[in-house]
């Protein structure tokens, strides 16, 4: 079975389970006493929010795979971190998120596709915070191979165990408790490969997370 299969295998069963689940609150709903009602139909909404926020994700992951899907440019990545964190206003009001961006280059890219990697990447750490607000730090460097930038957080971390499948679709280290598609990391990967560059977790101490990837430099850098 090739990659796409597996993945078509599996939307289609989180997309399944997601119907199930509002169908059995909606047929709660139309048999529920009075005093029940309020608590099943939120049930229903929340159901019916994570079969969107799947939908979301599965349509990012398609764009990411198109191969035509890319315009490349010269540009300020600065300017994909401003509208990722635009994106995320709201949860960094609500967490009380510290976000410091530092001084970052020209590359040549896809301006929304790479303001998408870096919201996915803000929105992991605001996420799987821990029990401080969070603290996002968001920098870039030079190397031979070009420009690698970093997204550090101080969350929860991730154990080096589950690191090697992170970046598969649909791989979940957290419970229904927490909100996501499982197909973030995974479009990141995939937008990086289009980009030519790739994708990875520092090793780091016992709390947060570091994540970060190589773009190739311009040829003026």
């Amino acid at each position: 079975m090739d990659e796409m299969q597996r993945f078509l295998q599996s939307a289609v069963h989180d997309l399944r389970a997601g119907l199930r689940r509002t169908g059995i609150s909606a047929e709660l709903l139309l048999h529920a006493e009075q005093q029940e009602r309020e608590a099943v139909a939120a049930q229903l909404l929340q159901g019916l929010a994570k079969s969107e926020e799947l939908l979301t994700g599965i349509s990012r992951y398609a764009t990411a795979l198109a191969p035509g899907g890319y315009a490349i440019q010269l540009f300020s990545s600065s300017s994909a971190v401003r509208f990722a964190l635009a994106h995320l206003e709201g949860e960094i009001r609500e967490t009380g998120a510290k976000i410091s961006v530092g001084d970052l280059p020209e590359i040549a890219g896809d301006r929304d596709r790479l303001a998408d990697l870096f919201e996915h990447l803000i929105g992991n750490a605001l996420k799987f915070r821990g029990s401080h607000p969070p603290a996002v730090e968001i920098g870039a460097r030079r190397v031979p191979e070009g420009w690698v930038f970093s997204v550090k957080d101080n969350g929860i971390g991730i154990e080096p165990k589950y690191r090697d499948r992170l970046f598969m679709p649909f791989r979940r280290l957290h419970g229904a408790e927490v909100p996501g598609s499982g197909l973030g990391l995974a479009t990141c990967k995939r937008i990086l490969d289009a980009h030519r560059g790739r994708i990875w977790i520092e090793d780091g101490g016992p709390s947060g997370a570091t994540f970060s990837f190589v773009l190739p430099a311009t040829d003026g850098d």
